[in-house]
């Protein structure tokens, strides 16, 4: 268990929590959170970090190794729906390429955050030739990716991991930032 939690500091997904940390604030929520290492990243400029994860052994593991005041660890699925508002940021860090019901969790998300709330989204790029999992249910290539982001919010930006906008579109992984406007 341990190996897993930690290896998870080793991938692109930690060097994309260490790009937002710093953009973050207020309430935020941190949608499959896993070891909850980006969580703590989070917590550096937000009010309050509310993580919502569906693996109970990823729930223990981060509510024992980030005892932090501002931490808040809870069993959440997005397909269903989880039964909070009032986010001012919600991040999914490579987690909606395991999702079977990805336009619903969208649609879930953005019932979750303010007016102006900001969902940072990422998934590793289809047409990259790294990254690739049994356990994804589906990849996206950058315009797949746009497209489903733009059935739930009308202002979307698609960047790079550094959170540049991308120059090429096999540039991995995706990150989208997408904008609640009512």
């Amino acid at each position: 268990m341990i190996w897993n939690r930690l290896k998870y500091v080793l991938s692109p997904q930690f060097d994309i929590y260490e790009q937002i940390s710093g953009i973050v604030r207020g309430k935020v929520a941190d949608i499959g959170f896993g070891s909850g290492f980006g969580m703590h990243l989070l917590s550096i400029n937000a009010s309050q970090v509310i993580g919502y994860e569906t693996d109970e052994c990823g729930l223990r593991f981060a509510r024992t190794v980030f005892p932090i005041p501002k931490l808040f660890f809870q069993y959440g699925d997005i397909e269903k729906g989880i039964d909070d508002t009032g986010f001012d940021f919600i991040t999914m860090i490579d987690i909606v390429e395991h999702l079977r019901h990805d336009k619903q969790a969208l649609l879930n998300v953005k019932k979750m955050l303010t007016k102006n709330g900001t969902l940072i989204i990422s998934t590793p790029n289809r047409l990259s030739r790294y990254r690739k999992s049994e356990d994804h249910v589906r990849e996206y290539a950058p315009k797949e990716f746009e497209t489903l982001l733009k059935m739930a919010f009308v202002n979307v930006s698609i960047r790079d991991y550094k959170l540049e906008p991308t120059v090429s579109s096999h540039e991995n992984p995706i990150v989208a930032f997408c904008r609640n406007e009512g």
